[in-house]
């Protein structure tokens, strides 16, 4: 009978216990990664190196869940890392990786807070969550000395109207101005997937009015506007 562990007791240097995770983010890079979360809500980060072939009928969908052994895990480094675990899965050929049912219905969404940005208190060497409304967004414009070549601006305020500057580049810019080109709607609530203070590359992604509860509350608070 297999003994499943959480995330946060996984020790390096030893064969690894089975664990069960929910896909909260998956993004291409050079590696190929990807972030489960357990039911626990301790978050990793994990890679599923190219060479490294799962079953064919296995896809690692956001939002779904999967039962992992005989995984590989190691000390995390560089210099940004989008979770705060101290350890990263990598998996291998002998790697298992089988889908399972859903264990919770959490959502696993873990929002910064707008004053501790503007305070400079989260470390930029960590990526954030963000929930807000988007109330201005700028063109895109190019900006060659970045990794990409287009970014846009926006500004996003908390439900008490503290605003945050945002940027996105590359693709992420081109689609956070087609949404806002295109939408007729009064408000527009987002969420901000896995974002740098300073600056992300490939991980960060965007949400709009997604279909979360605690989007849907957020939403019902602002006065000029219904769920």
């Amino acid at each position: 009978m297999l003994t499943y562990a959480c995330l946060t007791a996984l020790v390096p240097g030893k064969k690894q216990p089975a664990i069960r995770v929910k896909i909260v983010r998956t993004w291409m890079s050079p590696f190929g990664s990807i972030r489960p979360n357990t039911c626990m809500g301790s978050m990793i980060e994990a890679t599923l190196p190219w060479g490294v072939v799962l079953p064919y009928e296995i896809n690692l969908d956001e939002g779904d869940w999967f039962e992992i052994l005989d995984f590989k895990l190691i000390h995390a480094s560089g210099l940004i890392r989008t979770t705060r675990s101290k350890y990263h899965i990598n998996l291998t050929h002998d790697s298992v990786v089988m889908k399972i049912q859903r264990i919770t219905e959490c959502n696993f969404l873990f929002c910064a807070s707008y004053k501790t940005i503007l305070r400079g208190l989260y470390h930029p060497k960590f990526c954030i969550g963000l929930c807000g409304a988007l109330v201005e967004v700028g063109d895109i414009q190019d900006f060659p000395e970045a990794q990409a070549n287009q970014f846009n601006h926006g500004n996003q305020p908390s439900i008490r109207f503290t605003q945050v500057k945002c940027v996105a580049y590359g693709s992420l810019a081109e689609k956070l101005y087609e949404y806002w080109s295109s939408t007729t709607a009064n408000v527009v609530v987002c969420v901000l997937k896995l974002w740098r203070i300073e600056w992300g590359n490939g991980c960060s992604d965007i949400l709009f009015d997604p279909e979360i509860p605690e989007i849907h509350y957020f939403k019902s608070m602002i006065p000029f506007t219904t769920v």
